[in-house]
């Protein structure tokens, strides 16, 4: 009895695989299933289930926009205008996957039109979010349109035309196209790019390319999709980027923000609030680079110190806004006179520093000259009332071997001040300084 019990046992086995073997894997659940010829079934996973896939995508793409919300609500006001963009796209990707995974349990025009739309205004949305980045906004119908044709394409090839096939030829180039914009916006433009524009750039470039691969293996292949959730490759290839793309591209747009707000400090570090030059300690950076380069090539180069002469009458009768205000004309004058290799920085109160390289005693006071007639011929405005101001400036040449930027500067004080008591508005120069 227990025998026959066995190979009853084993027969209801042989039956369960026989058809296992001829229903093959379900849709909802693929599976590649082995009879082993000994009576037992051996199932594994090959593939990977599209609902799974989509109530993924959901989940991570909320649980994106959730931290992104919290990572970021402390950055500076001027990062708003994007931060906001890429939240709104972020925060519309799971309810499009939400209504794309109800298909079958809701009207074809929630599950397939307002699924796919939305997914296309959320990706619209954050080519808008770079755009805004890197200032450089994107118009209306350059984020609008995609979005309006998808919607089209849905209504014709569910109800006009219906047809899986034309709904994923039509609709895939379009929403590539979006991937495509926003890699564009990350890695073309002026160089250099950082690493956070490059991985968000080639997120979305990749992701472009698997969209573009389906259009061309959808449209050319024979027979058609029997249904959106059925896993093939390419299937499976798509919706992994619809999974991970949130995560990866939220990813490295924290990174762009995190690089923009490093970029920020080292610019208050680095440049004058007011005139928005370099400040001493830039300057000082910058000349010690330049006075290793002069020494190896066997150059010279120049320090120019200039002060404004009776600045301190203009902030006492006038006020500082004033004073301000002419010191930011001031340094536009200076400016225009210079060599895009010449460094010009403020160095506190109404004096400035300007390193010279290359040059010798002659070219030095030619340059210095030039600056103090720039300003002589500057009319300046003061509280509606016209003026003209000069400046002292005093020069020092570097000396082989021994020079560093202060030492080049207390000499370029030196004959600052020489020039001051000289009558001021002149240049003087190293040989024209008393004796030490």
């Amino acid at each position: 009895m227990l025998e026959a019990t066995r190979r009853g046992f084993r027969g209801e086995s042989n039956a369960r695989a026989d058809r296992a073997i001829r229903t093959g894997p379900s849709p909802r659940n693929p599976r590649s299933v082995v009879y082993t010829g000994t009576g037992h079934i051996q199932a594994r996973i090959v593939t990977l289930d599209i609902h799974s896939a989509v109530t993924l995508s959901a989940v991570l793409a909320l649980l994106m926009g959730i931290s992104l919300r919290y990572v970021l609500r402390d950055y500076p006001a001027t990062l708003w205008p994007s931060i906001r963009l890429w939240f709104f796209g972020t925060f519309l990707q799971p309810l499009g996957w939400v209504l794309y995974g109800l298909r079958g349990e809701v009207p074809d025009l929630v599950a397939i039109v307002l699924s796919n739309a939305v997914l296309s205004l959320a990706f619209a949305k954050l080519f808008q979010a770079l755009r805004s980045f890197v200032s450089r906004p994107a118009s209306a119908i350059l984020v609008y349109a995609p979005v309006v044709v998808v919607g089209l394409a849905e209504i014709v090839f569910t109800y006009v035309f219906p047809s899986i096939r034309m709904r994923v030829v039509s609709v895939s180039p379009l929403i590539a196209f979006q991937f495509a914009a926003c890699a564009a916006t990350m890695l073309l433009g002026s160089p250099p790019r950082r690493r956070s524009y490059v991985l968000t750039g080639v997120s979305f470039a990749l992701s472009a390319c698997v969209l573009l691969l389906r259009t061309l293996y959808e449209g050319l292949r024979s027979g058609t999709l029997p249904s959106p959730f059925i896993a093939s490759p390419m299937q499976i290839a798509v919706f992994a980027v619809g999974t991970f793309l949130p995560a990866i591209s939220t990813f490295g747009f924290v990174l762009l923000c995190n690089d923009r707000l490093n970029l920020e400090l080292v610019r208050q570090a680095t440049i004058d609030p007011l005139t928005g030059i370099s400040n001493r300690r830039a300057l000082g950076e910058e000349c010690g680079r330049v006075i290793a380069t002069a020494r190896r090539r066997g150059h010279r180069l120049a320090v120019l110190l200039v002060d404004v002469d009776h600045f301190k009458v203009i902030n006492d009768d006038y006020g500082h806004d004033s004073g301000d205000s002419v010191l930011q004309k001031l340094v536009g004058a200076l400016r225009s006179e210079l060599r895009p290799e010449d460094s010009f920085g403020r160095l506190g109160g109404d004096e400035f520093a300007v390193v010279l390289p290359g040059v010798n005693e002659t070219a030095a006071r030619v340059v210095a000259e030039r600056l103090r007639q720039a300003v002589e011929r500057t009319e300046f405005v003061i509280q509606g009332s016209a003026a003209r101001l000069h400046v002292s400036i005093g020069f020092a040449l570097s000396v082989p071997g021994d020079d560093d930027f202060d030492a080049l500067l207390h000499r370029a004080d030196l004959a600052m001040y020489a020039a001051k008591r000289a009558g001021r508005n002149l240049v003087v120069g190293p040989l024209e300084q008393p004796a030490q």
